[in-house]
């Protein structure tokens, strides 16, 4: 097997290898296989075989088009059906529309069943301490290769492989990170970047500050545009969570419910926080049970490669210490509660990056391209109602771009192009 990974490396030039017969696997699109190292400073080791699958109008007048999902830990393969519905038709027709199973994702992605069952495909659910020591366990010494640096790097062999000098890169929430990282460390070969409901280029705070420091201020509108509405939605919330509420559990379905697919205006929430307030929880627990990531299969997301790439890519305040726990409890000190509100400083201790990447075992951490600032045309999408990514992030992001235009748009959720406005803003930006 190895001796066959170094023939490839010989024969391409793009040092990965394709599946020879490529196959149809949906009306005017075809799949096949990329393999990658799966370090790439060693072309002759282990390898990963990532599924892709791109439209047939290979001499598409503008290029390709690289649709990077979300997670991290969301296939692209299996996505393309929904993903297509989002994209503009005159796009459709323009370019050549790539998604790949990126490393760890897919049927042939990680897959821990305990910590699956149990997060999901969660952002904030305390993962139980054994359900993370048996995924690390079973992804074992390769634990520390699943960082966004090894999918950029998987990127380029795609570009290569698909012929093509340049790509044009649309990345959502986590894709948007990748498709920026992309474009920070191969700038001439990208041709322009969509970034929707972004991940700033420079990482965040993985205890959440920003987020629930703007959960307030979305609340507050979402109530105002929102005539039923007659409620204080933030200060219910805050005594919810003051009087035993999992801030956690509230912070995985108040962020659910902001996705365009489930409730994006996120009308009827006040009344569920102002009810349960006042001792009628019934409709705050059908909420969880109607938003939780707890149970969706590995290959839809993948929690296993959720927390490999997190604690890869992220900071942590135990980051070059050795006693984590101690680190941890002094960073927490630190925490100003006022940018907290209305969660608190037990739900940033608690959060899922936390406590699972406090036990993750070291290993390989991320490294990044030492120039910060994006030269790619960008266009960044925003929902105003977005709880899952702040819109403080999408403006950092336009202030550390060459060339960006920001695209707020009123009373959307987390995935803009799931809302028609988005997809316009995207076909006309991609059109010009």
């Amino acid at each position: 097997m190895r001796l066959i990974h170094l023939l490839c490396a010989l024969l391409l030039v793009c040092t990965a290898c394709a599946a020879p017969l490529p196959s149809t696997c949906t009306d005017g699109f075809t799949c096949t296989t990329l393999r990658v190292p799966l370090d790439h400073q060693r072309m002759d080791g282990p390898s990963l075989d990532l599924a892709v699958i791109a439209s047939d109008n290979v001499d598409a007048p503008r290029g390709v088009l690289l649709m990077l999902a979300g997670g991290p830990g969301q296939p692209g393969v299996s996505l393309l059906p929904r993903i297509r519905n989002n994209i503009h038709p005159d796009v459709l027709r323009e370019y050549r529309v790539v998604m790949f199973d990126q490393r760890g994702t897919g049927p042939k992605g990680i897959d821990c069943p305990a910590l699956q069952g149990t997060v999901g495909g969660s952002d904030f659910l305390t993962p139980p301490g054994e359900a993370v020591d048996e995924c690390a366990q079973r992804i074992g010494s390769g634990l520390g290769y699943y960082g966004t640096p090894d999918t950029v790097e998987d990127i380029e062999l795609l570009r290569q492989h698909l012929k093509v000098d340049r790509l044009t890169l649309d990345g959502t929430s986590y894709g948007s990170f990748t498709a920026a990282q992309y474009g920070l460390k191969y700038p001439d070969h990208v041709q322009a970047l969509v970034l929707d409901s972004v991940v700033p280029h420079k990482g965040f705070d993985p205890t959440g500050v920003d987020l629930m420091a703007a959960t307030g201020g979305v609340l507050t509108a979402a109530c105002r545009q929102d005539p039923a509405c007659t409620t204080d939605p933030v200060a219910d919330l805050a005594w919810l969570v003051q009087h035993g509420v999992s801030g956690t559990d509230l912070m995985e379905s108040l962020s659910v419910a902001s996705l365009n697919s489930v409730n994006p205006s996120l009308q009827g929430i006040p009344a569920i926080l102002h009810a349960a307030r006042n001792g009628d929880d019934a409709g705050l627990k059908e909420l969880f049970q109607q938003t939780t990531s707890k149970g969706l299969s590995y290959d839809t997301l993948s929690a296993g490669l959720h927390m490999a790439t997190l604690c890869s890519d992220l900071r942590f305040p135990w980051s070059g210490t050795t006693n984590r726990t101690a680190a941890l409890d002094t960073a927490v000190r630190h925490l100003d509660p006022k940018r907290l509100y209305p969660y608190d400083v037990a739900t940033a201790r608690e959060q899922l990056m936390i406590q699972g990447c406090l036990r993750w075992p070291a290993a390989r951490v991320s490294t990044y391209p030492a120039g910060q600032e994006l030269l790619p045309r960008t266009l960044i999408l925003h929902g105003s109602n977005d709880l899952f990514c702040p819109l403080v992030w999408a403006r950092w992001e336009q202030a550390h771009a060459r060339s960006a235009r920001l695209v707020v748009v009123p009373g959307s959720g987390h995935s803009v192009q799931r809302d028609p406005r988005g997809q316009e803003a995207v076909r006309a930006f991609l059109l010009v």
